[in-house]
């Protein structure tokens, strides 16, 4: 069974995991730099060898079988170790260099650069960083990422994890607005404009932990959106209360653009971990660029001087 494997080859893996990624033949074909028609055979050639329909077409897109989505998961693990065995390969040398690849959140993944950048930059000049923005992180089985900064939970057997540390959300609102009601309680925001971290409607429920008690309440406004840095600019303009990542505030209280309301009332504290593929750190950049994560993330997280 083995020997049939080299029937198969490389590339037409590759262009199997591009068409399941991307969504389509045409454009796996022009981020291949390929014909369409040689990315068609790739597809064809796979479904012969196996015997099975990896992908049903429709019009410009596709949509894998369910045996395509359960092959894809093992070509994608596939092609991550070959891209760990090359990358091995070329280190040989021990020189730290090349590009590393990684996922996070928009604003997490901004702070995160604002200090290892620096690090990354003096130590070792001949590597590069490039941040993939995300809040929905995608299977680090994908060769196209090295490590990933997740945010919450994390049960992936599949993959080596190591918490950094945690935080927290406050409440913030400009000056003005907090001037304009007292919020002596959790309770109090049940009518006032809160702006809220959804995708789909505008309301939510918000969770504060304090000394003495937990409170949940529900809570509703004028917008929503995934983005904590859109939320963080509507609340400094007085449209809302917002319940925002610390590690994001720092800064905008000191200068007094927002004023921290509730200041015994925070949000559960959210873990931060260091995701990576087994075996992958043994490749000089990413090894050189998940240290630093160690040294200077868990500093980041403890160090709020608010």
């Amino acid at each position: 069974m083995v020997a049939d494997i080299g029937t198969i080859g490389v590339p037409a893996l590759i262009s199997f995991h591009t068409v399941a990624r991307l969504g389509g033949i045409s454009v796996a074909a022009d981020h291949l730099n390929m014909a369409k028609s040689g990315v068609s055979r790739h597809i064809s050639r796979l479904e012969n060898h196996f015997g099975v329909k990896l992908v049903e077409r429709s019009g410009r897109s596709v949509k894998l079988t369910p045996t395509g989505v359960r092959l894809n998961q093992r070509v994608q693990s596939i092609l991550a170790d070959i891209d760990l065995l090359g990358d091995i390969a070329r280190e040989e040398s021990g020189e730290v260099s090349g590009q590393v690849n990684f996922a996070a959140t928009a604003e997490f993944g901004s702070v995160i650069a604002s200090v290892i950048l620096p690090a990354v930059q003096e130590r070792f000049p001949d590597l590069t960083l490039v941040m993939r923005p995300a809040y929905e992180f995608e299977d680090m089985q994908d060769p196209n990422t090295d490590l990933a900064f997740r945010i919450g939970t994390f049960e992936d057997d599949r993959l080596v994890a190591k918490q950094l540390g945690s935080f927290r959300c406050w409440l913030v609102a400009s000056p003005e607005l907090a001037a304009q009601t007292a919020i002596n309680t959790p309770d109090d925001l049940k009518d006032q404009p809160c702006l809220t971290f959804r995708g789909d409607v505008a309301n939510t429920t918000w969770t504060f932990f304090s000394p003495d008690d937990v409170s949940t309440i529900k809570v509703g406004g004028p917008f929503a959106t995934r983005s904590f840095s859109v939320l963080l600019d509507l609340a400094m303009a007085g449209r809302g209360y917002a319940f925002l990542p610390e590690f994001m505030l720092d800064e905008v209280l000191q200068q007094g653009r927002l004023v921290r309301c509730l200041p015994k009332h925070v949000s559960r504290p959210y873990s931060v971990y260091l995701t990576f593929r087994p075996g992958s750190r043994r490749i000089a950049r990413v090894g050189a660029v998940a240290s630093l994560a160690e040294e200077l993330v868990p500093k980041l997280l403890s160090g709020s001087s608010i």
